[in-house]
């Protein structure tokens, strides 16, 4: 496997190593999607050290599904050293490999960095990153020194712009004073 500088312009983050699986080399990942069966249509992954910010690419040989999480073999990774070297990488596909979605369904990085008003006019912030609950995802919205966690549901959201670069929320009364959190 050779270390080597990648450009992360078009690819997303959809999991991290969480550790050797066996002693041939598979490693156990979890799955920032809602599908760890996703993998089975990747190709190549790219995996970055956040430690030493280092990248590799690695061919996908084979991938299953175990419980919420996903067992993969890589090409190249033969033994559990080699798995162990991988725990706590970050795993990143190329845009291109992803599935296509329903129309209710989005890519978390489709989210990321676009501006939260309310449908009164009021602008909270910007996405900084997203949480998975389990029963909805959630923005977490940035801005005015404050950070606000906003459910994704279908009665909150007014409109999502991807053009302008925008959504709109109806949150219902309470909300924002509740999960405001200062920084």
């Amino acid at each position: 496997m050779t270390r080597m500088d990648f450009d992360l312009t078009h690819h997303v983050l959809v999991a991290k190593v969480t550790k050797p699986h066996g002693i041939k080399g598979e490693i156990k990942v979890y799955s920032y999607s809602d599908d760890p069966e996703s993998f089975e249509v990747y190709s190549s992954l790219v995996f970055v050290d956040t430690v030493s910010g280092s990248a590799q690419e690695i061919k996908l040989s084979r991938s299953r599904v175990q419980g919420s999480s996903a067992v993969l073999i890589l090409a190249g990774v033969s033994n559990r050293n080699d798995a162990e070297d991988l725990v706590n990488c970050e795993v990143w596909v190329a845009e291109d490999q992803l599935p296509e979605l329903a129309d209710d369904e989005f890519y978390w990085n489709d989210y990321k960095g676009m501006d939260v008003y309310t449908d009164k006019g009021f602008h909270l912030g910007q996405v900084v990153s997203l949480m998975a609950t389990g029963a909805h995802d959630i923005l977490v919205v940035s801005g005015r020194g404050h950070e606000y966690m906003i459910p994704v549901k279908e009665e909150f959201l007014v409109e999502v712009n991807d053009a302008e670069g925008k959504i709109v929320i109806d949150p219902p009364e309470g909300l924002l004073e509740i999960n405001r959190n200062t920084k």
